[in-house]
């Protein structure tokens, strides 16, 4: 979320790190050297000439240095040590077993050159141990990189989706802050609070009424002018570089977007709220505000442009409840396909639970990292229902939690992210060592059944509603 321009104050809390694009198609099985070589994914074809040239260069550069300590013997295979071995060693270890093995055939080639040049090759005694040990060497060297490698990527796409999840926790209590205040200082003059915004932009989701290439963007408008009393104001559609300049929703009289304001030049260069007294210029401009929409990730969803509010509106603390709202909806639009699809096939599904649920769907649709849906079901006993509240209780701040209560049974639906099958044996284990020490009880004494699963990215909804048939409940 885009921080207000000459607001005077850091809001650090408020503004979420603007991180890299998530890098898209890779699996664990890409990680793989070969795959690198005919299908390339974590590295650019530019990337991967720069290291090829590298390797190429580097070992010519090592067999001249090495020709000119010894001619006679320009591998220095006779010193006693394979002192040429390093540099296939030190790129095995660095980009993997290709380039590592790559640079010992150069080397085997430059055994073999001049040889076959003075056409004693056939006489010549080729050393076997040497460049046997040497090659083991460099394979072994590769295996290592190759694995550490791929546990690198893996642990940059975790932290690459902790750091989204931060992002949204942190905006989430700055949310609560600003509600407080906001209940403390002008709940009785502002026609809607914050928590009525949010209450009705949460709805969204659900929203079919709109066709354009934002969901729901005439009712966050409309929203967002009842809430900051926005008179005159516009939202325009922003993909890649690109900004529509016709309103995709507007209050008020629509108007055409001018990209050559100054205003809105130095929202889209600075990627923050700008109004007339935040300008870098004196410049004229027609508008009031300039609001870039960002999701969690920093990519671009919208544009909103204020053209008419009320010069009393015009405060720091009115212009950063509009900066909560637009991004608060930005979230909710990269995610509203999925989780308007969840919770139309489950009305009784809360709302941040399908959220972090198409969340996970698409985290394992682009990188393949795993999450995992846990079940705990209980019977409708007393004891029952203290083990079922006592469970709620446990979740863990990552986890979403779904409780489901029917005449039968009671059920906690538990959404683990990043999680695979050794994660979910540790919470299972964790739970029960807990119930255990609470009540006497483990999970076969006390009759609770326990599902697991993992997500499924090609059918989310299916995968979803066969669990629920599995727990013996359907909502």
């Amino acid at each position: 979320m885009p921080a207000i321009e000459g607001s005077g104050k850091s809001q650090d809390d408020a503004n979420p790190r603007r991180q890299r694009a998530a890098q898209s198609g890779q699996s664990v099985a890409r990680d793989m050297p070969w795959a690198r070589v005919f299908a390339p994914s974590g590295i650019s074809r530019r990337r991967a000439a720069f290291i090829a040239m590298e390797v190429v260069v580097a070992t010519i550069a090592l067999l001249v240095v090495c020709w000119f300590v010894d001619p006679a013997d320009p591998l220095l295979s006779r010193t006693g040590f394979g002192w040429v071995w390093l540099v296939p060693v030190v790129f095995a270890l660095r980009y993997g077993t290709l380039a590592g093995t790559g640079s010992a055939l150069l080397l085997l080639l430059a055994w073999h050159a001049p040889q076959w040049a003075n056409g004693t090759h056939a006489h010549a005694a080729f050393p076997g141990g040497f460049f046997f040990g040497g090659f083991v060497l460099t394979l072994l060297c590769g295996q290592f990189g190759d694995i550490w490698i791929g546990r690198q990527r893996q642990a940059r796409i975790a932290n690459d989706y902790l750091a989204e999840r931060l992002s949204i926790l942190t905006k989430n209590q700055f949310l609560l802050r600003l509600s407080h205040e906001r209940l403390e200082q002008d709940v009785l003059a502002r026609p809607a609070t914050l928590r009525d915004s949010l209450a009705r932009l949460r709805s969204l989701a659900l929203n079919d009424e709109d066709d354009g290439p934002l969901q729901g963007a005439a009712r966050f408008l409309k929203t967002a002018a009842q809430a900051c009393q926005l008179e005159t104001a516009s939202l325009f559609a922003w993909t890649g570089s690109t900004v529509a300049t016709t309103p995709v929703a507007s209050v008020g009289d629509p108007f055409e977007l001018d990209i050559s304001d100054p205003l809105v030049s130095e929202a889209l260069d600075k990627l923050v709220l700008t109004h007339p007294e935040s300008k870098a210029t004196d410049a004229s401009t027609r508008y009031r505000a300039v609001a870039p929409l960002l999701d969690a990730a920093g990519r671009h969803v919208a544009l909103l442009v204020v053209e008419r509010m009320p010069f009393l509106a015009m405060t720091r603390d009115n212009l950063q409840f509009l900066l909560v709202l637009c991004g608060y909806y930005a979230d909710s639009v990269r995610h509203a396909d999925v989780s308007r699809s969840i919770l139309q096939a489950f009305p009784r599904c809360p709302y941040d639970f399908a959220l972090d649920y198409a969340r996970l769907v698409h985290l394992l649709r682009d990188t393949g990292v795993e999450s995992s849906l846990v079940a705990l079901v209980f019977d409708t006993s007393e004891f029952g229902a203290s083990l079922h509240e006592h469970v709620l209780r446990l979740r863990r701040s990552l986890d979403a939690q779904w409780p489901i209560i029917t005449p039968a049974r009671r059920v906690v639906l538990t959404l683990m992210p990043l999680s695979g099958e050794s994660a979910v044996a540790g919470y299972l284990l964790r739970i029960e060592e807990n119930l255990r020490a609470q009540f006497g009880a483990d999970f076969e004494s006390a009759h609770v059944a326990t599902h697991a699963m993992r997500l499924s990215a090609d059918s989310p909804v299916e995968g979803l509603h066969h669990f629920l048939r599995l727990c013996h409940v359907e909502d």
